[in-house]
């Protein structure tokens, strides 16, 4: 029987073996314009997608296919751990809600001496120690290297920090539940907020207000996606400028989405659907690289969801190319994975070496997709896992990954 490889898929360390002939996979059958679907597909043979997979229409003749793709497998450095523990950071951080990570720093949000417990809120959802904002540092900028400390701010600014992200011009978004706001950061100006969402102290779901609001994604025309939140269940959308938008996911019972990844090359905005395991994902609403063609749907049409077993509370969602980092987390042991869209198979476990993630909240991805770091919530030394650090560091190495159809 001939079997041919194909040259262009070597030089990209994959390996297609086909019986009868060259064919790859189209990754695009989550993305599909839900208004386009009785059309004939995009033809995009012997193309190859960012993930350096061959994409094409499925084989006709229904030939099984064996492929083998380069993907990553995220390791625990080791050494930055260590440089952490040197810099005593489990005394110097409280509960770590949130990592956000540039090209120059790590950000970490933390709420100092002020825990989340059930008398912070009434039944209305209003924040009982306005009196008391967190008296140190919230934010806290390390070195991505040696985890030396650079710099921290924003003292008496904040009452229960939660998320923080940083947007493609540079700046920091951060939410805080007490507060019922989102917050936009200049990055050369920290010392006050240019841009505030939501009401102070005052809880809502108009398009005024929030509900302990959770994360922020932004794409690169400066739409804004806030998840919202604990006590709402919406993703809401906004101009550049803070103006209302839209929002979507308020009839798909989301139970605290929790953390947004946003696939701008796919026009996804994904998001961690905590309390039932599952990851959801929509379209953006932003211009479709599918094809050459602009294709433009509008926001919130919900395209497919991910609930393998092995998402347990997902915390935290991030990404590189088409594949989604998951961490499970809260205050028990867990593991984080990695599942390929293209597949929606897993493709990776991790975890720190000495054990599992314990009250795993937040995790980030550098820009240049070679690591990522993971907080963990717990605010004493003692309830972490075999003594990790609340900060943990993962590099993430080449491996290949056998997918068979």
């Amino acid at each position: 029987m001939d079997h041919r490889i194909c040259p262009l898929i070597l030089s990209l360390t994959i390996i297609l073996l086909i019986t009868n002939d060259c064919h790859g996979r189209f990754y695009g059958r989550p993305f599909v314009d839900q208004d386009l679907e009785s059309t004939n597909p995009i033809d995009m043979d012997d193309q190859l997608d960012a993930q350096g997979r061959l994409s094409s229409s499925s084989s006709s003749s229904g030939a099984n296919e064996l492929l083998y793709l380069t993907s990553k497998h995220a390791k625990e450095n080791r050494e930055w751990a260590l440089q952490a523990q040197k810099h005593h950071f489990d005394q110097l951080l409280g509960q770590v809600s949130g990592v956000a990570a540039t090209k120059d720093f790590l950000y970490i949000f933390h709420r100092g001496n002020i825990t989340w417990d059930q008398s912070s809120f009434n039944d209305d959802n209003i924040y009982q120690h306005q009196d008391r904002p967190v008296n140190v540092d919230t934010i806290v900028a390390v070195d991505l290297e040696n985890a030396d400390v650079m710099f921290s701010w924003g003292k008496d600014r904040f009452y229960l920090p939660h998320g923080i992200s940083v947007d493609p011009q540079g700046n920091l978004w951060l939410t805080d539940v007490a507060l019922h706001q989102a917050f936009r950061y200049k990055n050369n100006n920290f010392e006050q907020a240019d841009l505030v969402l939501g009401e102070r102290f005052v809880p809502g779901s108009d398009s005024n207000h929030f509900c302990k609001p959770t994360d922020v994604a932004v794409a690169s025309t400066g739409t804004v996606y806030i998840s919202d939140g604990y006590c709402n269940s919406r993703i809401v959308v906004f101009t550049p400028n803070g103006h209302y938008v839209t929002e979507f996911a308020n009839n798909d019972n989301l139970r605290t989405p929790h953390s947004l990844a946003l696939l701008e090359n796919e026009d996804l905005i994904c998001v961690a659907d905590r309390e039932n395991d599952r990851i959801m994902c929509y379209s953006a609403g932003l211009t479709s690289s599918i094809s050459s063609d602009v294709i433009r749907r509008p926001p919130g049409l919900l395209l497919f969801e991910l609930e393998q077993s092995e998402l347990r509370k997902v915390y935290a969602i991030a990404h590189f190319g088409d594949v989604i980092l998951a961490l499970n987390g809260g205050p028990q042991s867990t593991v984080g994975i990695s599942i390929d869209l293209g597949t929606e198979q897993i493709v990776d476990v991790w975890s720190p070496q000495n054990g599992s993630f314990y009250d795993a909240h937040d995790l980030s991805l550098t820009p240049n997709g070679r690591t990522f770091f993971v907080c963990q919530l717990s605010s004493t030394s003692s309830s972490l896992n075999n003594n990790q650090s609340k900060i943990l560091k993962f590099d993430l190495e080449d491996y290949p990954v056998f997918i068979s159809e």
